[in-house]
């Protein structure tokens, strides 16, 4: 994806959407929480540090968590070329690098998305519709079945970043196809007319799309990258006619890409390689007729193992409705995966505000959708939105954190792949939780509850109920922590402390 503000039909309404709607319970942001329990009508919260009692049930289990990942578009082809250092010497790609994927002095994200690029960078054929550098992308190829494995510097050098620090999983995305195959010449498509609405790939150069990239996966599967999903979709429901890398498909298109896809990872047969799909854009609304061609298609019902959706668009409302269609179509036994989600709001923000509003959505994912994967959109962003992790400046290539940086690694950091959920609630509505049990490196069981402090005031979450469980931390993102530890916990302990404008992790482990 991008920042679908110039290309998407909702382009016009992005300033004005939240994203984080009756997320959990909650509202998710602080003016709404505060028409909540709990607050007069100064908006004054009258409850200061009340005591709410946690309950766990560890009998009911949930999902299996697969991981936590962002993605390296648009900005890993430049900022991987960043070797310049900072006043502590360290290079500044290695600075991101660390605050990305480092699990004691970062946020220990274990999934990382990589752009296979449809060569904009490369031609000039794409430049007048694509006029922000960042969103072009070199291909490797130089001639058909030709492939120069040194392109895309850069950005392979973030993906080699994330390998050798213990990411180990690998997700190739796509989205567009290489301009050579496109019926425009460009990495776009072109304006529609009526309803002739039809991708910009066409049907007689599906197979040599799909060809290009498995030669890519297989080159990099080779080199030892754990490559461990393919994507060749993005988003095929919107039109994807300038801005940036983007191919349109209709439903049936979609199904016939597709299909013609597996026939070739089916000859390729690359060992524990799976299909991605479909990417689409949220979890409602206008997703609904491509997942009626997706399970209409019995081969497609029967391969694809996980639905990958974003969730854009899709308030808690919306999800429910979604996992009701689903249920009335009697697919009860697919995985799902978030695999693509920031807050589409205009203007730089660094504080709790988009923390809170992204550890709702975590929250509503992990907890109403049950989703193994969540996949944060753009890693580093160097524009005036709510979308990176880290904000960058190009010119002056300096460096800042955001607090949803942090709020993220309240979950990504703890909760590590192979955890699984577990049944937990707080006798309130205003603190969405969650938990999670997994075994760590050492063969030590542990205990991970994440909790979202969206209000103004102070809690007190009781935690005398844990029995069985002691010898833990609790760590903190608020106005004045980035995910520090805050208070250590032992078999006396019996509350922990949740800050106002908070995401709060406590983890505990096992007596025995």
């Amino acid at each position: 994806m991008a920042k679908k503000v110039f290309i998407k039909a909702f382009s016009l309404v992005i300033c004005s959407v939240m994203t984080v709607m009756a997320l959990a319970g909650c509202t998710g942001t602080d003016d709404t929480l505060k028409n909540n329990e709990g607050w007069n009508s100064m908006g004054e919260n009258y409850n200061d540090a009340e005591m709410l009692k946690l309950t766990l049930d560890e009998s009911i289990t949930y999902q299996t968590v697969e991981s936590f990942g962002a993605s390296g578009a648009w900005w890993s082809q430049d900022v991987g070329g960043w070797s310049e250092t900072n006043d502590n010497g360290t290079e500044l790609r290695e600075e991101i690098a660390t605050l990305l994927f480092d699990s004691e002095n970062g946020i220990g994200l274990t999934a990382y998305r990589y752009n296979v690029g449809g060569g904009t960078a490369d031609s000039g054929a794409s430049f007048d519709g694509i006029t922000d550098v960042w969103r072009r992308a070199e291909s490797f190829e130089v001639e058909p079945g030709v492939y120069d494995w040194t392109k895309d510097e850069n950005a392979v050098w973030f993906l080699t970043k994330a390998k050798d620090m213990g990411v180990e999983e690998i997700v190739f995305f796509c989205n567009s196809p290489i301009e050579r195959l496109t019926k425009n010449g460009k990495g776009f498509g072109d304006a529609t007319d009526g309803d002739e609405s039809t991708s910009n790939l066409p049907r007689e150069n599906y197979r040599a799309f799909s060809e290009y990239v498995m030669d890519v996966v297989e080159h990099f599967v080779s080199e030892g990258y754990p490559v461990k999903y393919i994507s060749p979709i993005n988003e095929p429901q919107w039109e994807w006619t300038g801005g940036q890398e983007g191919c349109h498909y209709e439903p049936e298109e979609m199904v016939e890409f597709l299909n013609v896809f597996l026939d070739v990872m089916e000859e390729r047969n690359i060992e524990d390689v799976e299909l991605s799909a479909p990417e689409l854009g949220e979890w409602g609304n206008t997703s609904y007729p491509y997942y009626e061609a997706l399970f209409a298609d019995e081969r497609l019902k029967a391969s694809i193992k996980t639905l990958d959706v974003h969730s854009y668009w899709s308030d808690s409302s919306s999800k429910e409705q979604f996992l009701n269609w689903l249920n009335g179509k009697g697919i009860n036994d697919i995985e799902l995966k978030m695999s693509e989600w920031c807050e589409m709001v205009n203007g730089k923000d660094t504080t709790m505000d988009s923390a809170i509003n992204l550890a709702l959505e975590i929250n509503t994912d992990m907890t109403k959708l049950n989703v193994t994967s969540w996949q944060y959109w753009i890693a580093v962003s160097c524009y005036n939105y709510r979308d990176g992790l880290i904000y960058v400046n190009k010119s002056t290539k300096d460096v800042w954190e955001t607090k949803r940086l942090w709020a993220m690694g309240n979950y990504s950091r703890f909760v590590r792949p192979g955890y699984t959920r577990v049944e937990c609630s707080v006798d309130s509505s205003l603190l969405p939780v969650s938990a999670y049990k997994g075994t760590d490196e050492n063969g030590k069981e542990n205990l991970v509850i994440v909790a979202v402090n969206g209000t103004v005031g102070d809690y007190s979450l009781d935690i005398t109920s844990l029995e069985g469980w002691s010898g833990g931390s609790v760590y903190v993102t608020d106005s004045n922590h980035s995910l520090e530890k805050t208070q250590d916990i032992d078999n006396e302990s019996k509350s922990v402390t949740i800050p106002a404008m908070s995401v709060v992790t406590v983890t505990l482990c096992n007596e025995d």
